[in-house]
């Protein structure tokens, strides 16, 4: 049975400023496939919740998991409702840490 993925609400601007910032830097077809990546990435932690490095010293139970080849996806999984719980998204080196401890429940 798979988990059921859900998103802090800042999220959303996570990937707006990733999608607004890879048309700039590298165009549209570029930025929808590094999209792709990361929903795909995003997508499989419902089947495999368990991947990706647990950062325990960053906050209790906190995992990160590279999507592509410059994007860090932030993530809890709560494993008594059957969820993964998606923190935060970032690309190119931006603060993944910060973003995350923040947005803890």
């Amino acid at each position: 049975m798979s988990y059921r993925i859900r998103f802090h609400p800042a999220v959303t601007d996570d990937l707006d400023a990733i999608t607004h910032w890879l048309i700039d830097y590298a165009g549209p077809q570029s930025a929808a496939r590094r999209l792709d990546e990361i929903e795909a990435t995003i997508a499989s932690l419902a089947d495999l919740p368990h991947r990706g490095s647990r950062r325990d010293e960053i906050a209790p139970g906190l995992r990160a998991i590279p999507a592509g080849r410059k994007a860090v996806i932030a993530f809890t999984v709560d494993d008594d409702a059957r969820e993964v719980h998606i923190h935060a998204v970032t690309y190119a080196g931006a603060d993944w840490i910060t973003r995350s401890k923040v947005r803890r429940r």
